[in-house]
């Protein structure tokens, strides 16, 4: 079972990503940006399952200006990944703006990333 945890869209909370990355960087399976051509990208730190396969996966909402591989978040988050040897996936995806709700919008972004086999499967 995977939980959408939202950290916020961008601002005080990049500083925990940092400590989140900086400390639990062993149990992080993936770090996902998520860009598209209508609004700020989202990032997601999806963790590496736990008890009874609960599968944490932290995000920033639509919080991260990207413009041509560029943004002072962007290149933060980059280089906190790397340092950590976390290997970083991006992908394009519908806008946020295009669901009438968030949870509409992660539930699309749980059948993307189980079709791509970045969280567990459904059991």
């Amino acid at each position: 079972m995977q939980k959408f945890i939202t950290m916020g869209e961008g601002y005080h909370e990049i500083f925990e990503l940092q400590a989140l990355i900086e400390y639990n960087h062993e149990r992080v399976r993936h770090a996902i940006f998520l860009d598209n051509d209508k609004s700020p990208a989202t990032f997601l730190l999806i963790m590496k399952p736990v008890e009874q396969d609960l599968q944490a996966i932290y995000t920033i909402y639509n919080g991260i200006a990207i413009k041509d591989g560029e943004g002072k978040k962007y290149q933060l988050i980059k280089s906190w990944c790397e340092d950590k040897n976390l290997s970083i996936v991006e992908f394009s995806t519908k806008s946020p703006e295009d669901f009438y709700e968030r949870e509409q919008f992660y539930q699309y972004l749980t059948g993307i990333l189980r079709l791509n086999h970045l969280i567990l499967p459904m059991t």
